[in-house]
């Protein structure tokens, strides 16, 4: 399994080659993370592991494209983070609150080129924290993002990337 530094690289590479980082705006990515995080909680909702890991993945990676989009490394110090973390135990709906909050703070800030790095960290520890909750390890629901998305093929509609399966 690759690390998380080496899966952000590769994100990065894979949304340059779709014309996501410089044919979409972050306005755009946000909208998709917006998706991605409401389909995060419908697996929450329902208890379905296997959507939480899936969206846990998805999220972190239309954050790297965020990140990119921002040109500035927002993204970079996870890796670290990630080693480092500890659990705070509480209820998962919190834990889905303090989400939205971090979401709708980085969405307030996403016209600016102010250096948002704590934000996209306040996000992430926030995935972190849905993801052990639930007992997954955030390399892992990368990883198995990493690899769905890989060899996907589709095509920039409007500034957004839509999927081969959905044209």
């Amino acid at each position: 399994m690759a690390d998380l530094q080496q899966l952000i690289k590769n994100i990065e590479q894979w949304a340059e080659d779709r014309n996501l980082i410089e044919g979409s705006t972050p306005q755009k990515q946000f909208i998709k993370l917006m998706e991605e995080f409401g389909e995060l909680c419908s697996g929450v909702s329902k208890n379905k592991i296997d959507v939480v890991k899936d969206s846990i993945g998805d999220c972190f990676v239309v954050m790297v494209i965020l990140a990119a989009q921002r040109k500035k490394d927002e993204m970079l110090s996870v890796d670290e983070i990630a080693d480092q973390y500890s659990y705070f135990k509480a209820d998962i709906e919190d834990h889905l609150i303090e989400a939205v909050f971090g979401l709708y703070r980085l969405s307030n800030e996403l016209s600016r080129q102010a250096d948002i790095s704590a934000l996209f960290v306040f996000c992430f520890i926030r995935l972190l924290d849905i993801a052990y909750y639930f007992d997954l390890n955030i390399h892992a629901c990368v990883q198995a993002a990493w690899d769905e998305i890989k060899d996907r093929k589709g095509r920039m509609i409007d500034g957004v990337f839509v999927k081969e399966g959905d044209l």
